[in-house]
């Protein structure tokens, strides 16, 4: 029965939608677009917050960070000797495992041979625990085995997927085969599957989602420091055991650790244990959640609009209504009819709205910000479409509520004995939610306001560097031809000369990491008794340049001198930045002081400060995040190169190409970019807020200009006898024309007061998106209402106007 009640309801709410096509587009189309623009952010954030990582049971798995005195180190990195120690130790984890960067081992990722042209491949050392404790399975072959982890063990490698298919052609018969790499064979025991990928949180710099794994041959037995850390480690907690519990463990393990070991102690070393999951999305957690709750905004204005369309259409169809009762319709059943017809909106916007939102995922997940994890999970999955079932139900009842209970409660007698609709009650329902839609709108625009002045900012900030007319690379040396630091010096050398013999090519330089592509390798230093006695208190970015890099980055020189030929290529000499040298000498000249860079009890632990340069941005646009050391770069085998032409960087590409097939067939390179491209990756994620606060911030504008229209037309309406009698009594229309202005300029004010309140506060806690201005910016508080108070006027002027072309006979005979 009441299954064919509903079908009866359903198919006379479909009728009703059909015979008012504009009420029907209208309604469907603001609700589409809000529902749209709220799946589209809840799958980004389904993707990268809520959805596991694809990894066994992840929610037991932990990465352990080290945190080496306050305001010390702070990484994803442990010695060998503490791994090793906590691995023996622990009584919380199932299993530990460790990867290591390639630099550390020697692993240079040179791959050469049978199979294609040399390339440039991400190798990664790992634990034989590695993959088990992660519970991923290669799909050919095996995991590592214990004895492969020996020093001097088995040459053995796994292969990623996309590397298996793009140079092996996908052939099973890889595994067991020898493959060349670094000059040397290695045999392929596994390939792993296609969906792996290595997640780690962005700090995490000694390990990378690699295309070769190999075998982590450490000897435990080296006496090392034990504040040497080029570990990065993972942990899966025991079955039942927290991650409270877990910390506890290391707490007690780490006490036992600085007891035992003097640098640990004078370092006060700590151990985190953080959730794998966590700290994959960290930085990526505030952000998201901004953009939802503003779509949660514009999907509340919309709701509010196609409440004010059905607020009207009920007071259209009161006398309908009112005869459906007197026929003997009880009130529930009218509520019933009245919600039903909000159903078919709120379906028919939700059907649109998923289509809107594949579409928009689409081109979100095309715009590929930086910074933000998991993208390519980001899809229309069921998870995503039930979210979008529950939306549209949801702002059903929301949106239909109030109109429904308003219509379902309606005098029948007054109702069958009026010639026309009043209804003040009703007005002022609509005003309250036309003035809570107008401030939210209002915070909107704040939000993208304060976006627009932070990211104009960003851009405007110098970065250490003129990103202008730089190309840059990365190569690697195979160790197997390069063997003696001589050959690898000469071949620098040459690729220098040849380089800057390209027609168009001013200048070259050469670094051990580029600005913007990552952390890299940490140097501890001291410059006094205090900082000498709490060794790593004090840390900075420690490079490798040539002497030719600052110039060719055009990196200012602030004092001092550059490095040239005659330097020594170790640490006894090192340019540091004007953040180094204002800490540690400040208002005196940096240039011909004496910095400790090795600990106490080292041969050489001093540096003379040859020179200061303007301190580049090495990880985040926005902030200095460490001081740097740089000395001449070493004869190491993986490096940057960076080409300065006067010409399009880009055009220089197959040259720079040819150049390094001449020098060596052998020698791959890779990441061959401008430099700018590094610069547009570091606003990336800041570029996507922005558009999408914009998108949020004009929706909502545009939404907020309909209702208002909607509202104060439909006033107008109700109006219509007391602005004939006032006409007919000869008041002025420029007088009626005020009124009306008069009445949403009021509406405005109260509504821009409320929104501006409720700026200041939300603004105040998303500060930390924010780039030299201040949440509560003046101007932008101002210039939004001012746009928004301008929209509005618009959207009041239009049925004032109209007000005034009432025709005074016309519309006193029509009540």
């Amino acid at each position: 029965m009441i299954i064919g009640t509903f079908g009866q309801d359903l198919r006379y709410a479909t009728r009703l939608l059909v015979r008012s096509p504009g009420f029907a587009a209208v309604a469907i189309t603001t609700l589409a677009l809000g529902i749209g623009a709220a799946t589209t952010i809840f799958s980004v954030v389904n993707a990268v917050l809520l959805r596991p990582l694809p990894y066994r049971e992840p929610a037991r798995l932990a990465n352990l960070w080290v945190d080496l005195g306050v305001g010390a180190q702070s990484l994803p990195a442990m010695s060998p000797g503490d791994f090793a120690d906590y691995r023996r130790r622990s009584r919380s984890f199932e299993a530990l495992a460790a990867g290591a960067g390639g630099q550390v081992v020697g692993a240079t990722g040179a791959l050469t041979g049978r199979g294609g042209e040399a390339e440039r491949v991400d190798v990664s050392p790992v634990t034989a625990s590695f993959f088990p404790m992660l519970g991923v399975d290669p799909i050919y072959g095996r995991h590592f085995t214990a004895g492969e982890e020996a020093p001097g063990g088995p040459k053995v490698v796994i292969l990623s997927y996309g590397l298996w298919m793009r140079r092996y052609g996908g052939d099973p018969a890889i595994v067991g085969r020898s493959i060349s790499l670094d000059g040397l064979d290695q045999t392929v025991v596994g390939v792993m599957p296609r969906d792996f990928h290595l997640w780690l949180p962005s700090e995490a710099f000694l390990i990378t989602d690699s295309q070769i794994w190999t075998p982590l041959q450490f000897d435990y037995g080296t006496p090392l420091p034990r504040n040497f850390t080029f570990f990065t480690v993972f942990g899966r907690l025991r079955p039942g055991v927290t991650f409270g519990q877990a910390q506890s463990d290391m707490d007690g393990i780490a006490r036992q650790l600085r007891a035992e070991h003097a640098e640990l102690e004078a370092a006060d070393m700590r151990v985190r244990v953080v959730p794998l999951q966590e700290d994959v999305v960290k930085h990526a957690r505030p952000a998201l959640i901004a953009l939802f709750i503003a779509v949660g905004f514009v999907l509340l204005i919309a709701c509010a609009n196609v409440a004010h369309l059905l607020l009207a259409r009920a007071t259209a169809r009161e006398r309908e209504i009112a005869v459906r009762g007197a026929l003997g319709a009880s009130r529930w059943r009218v509520l019933r009819q009245l919600a039903t017809e909000s159903l078919v909106l709120a379906a028919a916007g939700g059907i649109i709205g998923i289509g809107l939102a594949w579409i928009a995922t689409r081109a979100l997940v095309s715009l590929n910000p930086a910074n933000l994890p998991r993208l390519d999970a980001v899809r229309i999955d069921a998870t995503v479409v039930l979210f979008a079932i529950a939306a549209s139900t949801v702002t059903a009842v929301f949106f239909g509520l109030v109109p429904a209970l308003r219509a379902a409660g309606i005098d029948l007698n007054r109702t069958l004995r009026a010639t026309g609709s009043r209804s003040g009650t009703h007005l002022r329902v609509r005003n309250v939610m036309l003035i809570g839609e107008m401030a939210v709108a209002l915070v909107l625009l704040i939000g993208a306001g304060l976006m627009v002045r932070s990211f104009t900012a960003l851009q405007q900030v110098r970065p250490g560097f003129e990103p202008a007319g730089l190309l840059t690379f990365r190569v690697a040396l195979p160790l197997a031809k390069y063997r003696k630091p001589d050959s690898r010096i000469a071949l620098l050398r040459e690729m220098e000369d040849q380089l800057r013999g390209l027609p168009g090519v001013t200048d070259v330089g050469l670094t051990s990491q580029l600005p913007l592509t990552g952390s890299g390798p940490l140097s501890p230093f001291a410059y006094n008794e205090e900082t000498a006695r709490n060794w790593e208190s004090e840390t900075s970015d420690g490079r490798g340049v040539s002497p030719a890099y600052f110039r060719t980055m055009g990196t200012r020189l602030i004092a001092g001198r550059y490095f040239d030929a005659f330097d020594p290529r170790d640490q006894s000499r090192i340019i540091v930045d004007e953040t180094l040298a204002a800490r540690a000498w400040p208002g005196e000249s940096a240039v011909g002081k004496r910095l400790q860079v090795q600990p106490n009890g080292t041969p050489k632990p001093f540096a003379e400060v040859i020179g200061v340069v303007e301190h580049i941005r090495s990880h985040d646009l926005a902030r200095a995040v460490r001081p740097q050391i740089y000395s001449p770069l070493p004869a190491v085998s993986r490096l940057f190169v960076v080409v300065r032409a006067s010409t399009e960087p880009a055009s220089l590409t197959a040259q720079v190409r040819e150049v390094m097939a001449r020098l060596d067939p052998d020698l791959p390179i890779d990441r061959v970019r401008p430099m700018s491209a590094y610069l547009a990756d570091g606003l990336a994620q800041t570029r996507l807020s922005l558009l999408l606060m914009s998108f949020f911030g004009a929706s909502a504008l545009l939404l907020s200009c309909v209702g208002i229209y909607g509202v104060f037309s439909y006033a107008v309406g109700q109006r219509t006898r007391e602005i004939g009698i006032r006409m007919a009594l000869g008041q002025e229309p420029w007088r009626i024309r005020n009124l009306v202005l008069a009445e949403g300029l009021r509406m405005i004010a109260i509504s821009t007061g409320i929104g501006w309140f409720i700026a200041y506060a939300v603004t105040r806690v998303a500060s930390t998106f924010l780039y030299q201005v201040h949440p509560g910016d003046p101007a932008t508080f101002a210039t939004m209402a001012a746009v928004l108070v301008s929209v509005a006027l618009a959207g009041c002027y239009i049925p004032a106007r109209r007000a005034t072309r009432v025709n005074p006979t016309i519309a006193l005979k029509a009540e």
